[in-house]
């Protein structure tokens, strides 16, 4: 049992930077360069965006966190501010692909997002959590090379191989999603003690609070947004999956001790997750049907592309 759990605890450390490098790079191979100068320029969603990312969420879930204080065990609460603190999920360039929310929509504000958790987490953290060290320059070695860099790869191939990226980007894309389940998979795997002791806790509740406040805040955030922005549940779907590889990063640094910050972030980006698939499954429907296309597993899944009658 050890050696699996040890085995399960290196996996996690693999599949979290394939997960990240694989989505940032199918990202970068399917959304033009000109959608980034776009979306750069508009500075009222960029602010919109800014302002509920690292502001409202951080600010308010902290304090939903503290108030529960004594309800949770301490180092699941540490997590999930961790958590609430990390912007710029890849995954939601998968969300947004099911609920039919243009990539461009998604590449210009994530890469907001990334900048922004770069500066703000060596800030933040430590001065939320007194007891977990952030080593600020491993967190923007981390976002740079695993996500910034794929993404800019991505832009580049896709521009001198024009013919060969929507090839690419599935490829990418299937690494991204197997890279994903292997994550959980190892990751709950290897605290399956700690995880029932939570499953029977009030975390579960808190997480799902948690996921509705950041979903409603980049819905907000989607309203105040500018005109780059056509579908304003985007900022929500983005704002609700917190980025968990640089979560991660921050709670392994914290010490020998931190398998319940690992088994809290996991633990709110799962909910997450559960949250946001039906929701952008059902709302990627409603728009294909509007829009008159075939809807086929495939699109559905935001694999592909759309395919019209």
């Amino acid at each position: 049992m050890h050696t699996l759990e040890s085995i399960l605890g290196l996996l996690i450390h693999i599949s979290v930077p394939a997960f990240a490098i694989a989505s940032m790079l199918s990202m970068g191979l399917r959304t033009p360069l000109r959608s980034f100068r776009t979306q750069l320029r508009d500075r009222r969603t960029v602010l919109s965006l800014l302002g509920a990312n690292f502001v409202v969420i951080p600010a308010v879930g902290t304090l939903i966190i503290w108030v529960l204080n004594g309800l949770l065990p301490l180092h699941i609460a540490e997590g999930f501010v961790i958590a609430l603190c990390a912007a710029g999920a890849p995954f939601v360039l998968q969300l947004g692909a099911m609920a039919r929310i243009p990539y461009s929509e998604t590449a210009g504000p994530m890469a907001v997002l990334l900048l922004g958790s770069i500066v703000f987490m060596p800030l933040v953290v430590p001065f939320l959590l007194q007891d977990v060290t952030v080593d600020a320059w491993a967190v923007a070695r981390l976002l740079l090379g695993t996500m910034l860099s794929p993404m800019i790869a991505g832009i580049v191939i896709a521009a001198v191989f024009p013919h060969l990226a929507d090839v690419l980007a599935r490829i990418a894309g299937g690494v991204a999603a197997v890279s994903a389940v292997l994550m959980f998979v190892s990751g709950f795997g290897s605290n399956t003690v700690l995880l029932l002791e939570v499953l029977l806790s009030p975390a579960m509740l808190a997480a799902a609070g948690l996921v509705a406040l950041a979903f409603v805040a980049g819905r907000v955030s989607g309203e105040l947004a500018g005109h780059s922005l056509t579908v304003p549940d985007g900022p929500a779907i983005l704002s609700s999956q917190r980025n968990i590889a640089a979560a991660l990063l921050v709670a392994r640094a914290a010490g020998d001790d931190n398998s319940q910050l690992v088994l809290a972030i996991l633990l709110l980006s799962a909910v997450g997750f559960v949250m946001l698939v039906p929701y952008a499954l059902a709302t990627g429907v409603v728009r294909r049907k509007r829009a008159g296309e075939r809807i086929t597993p495939g699109v559905l899944l935001g694999i592909v592309g759309p395919k019209s009658d």
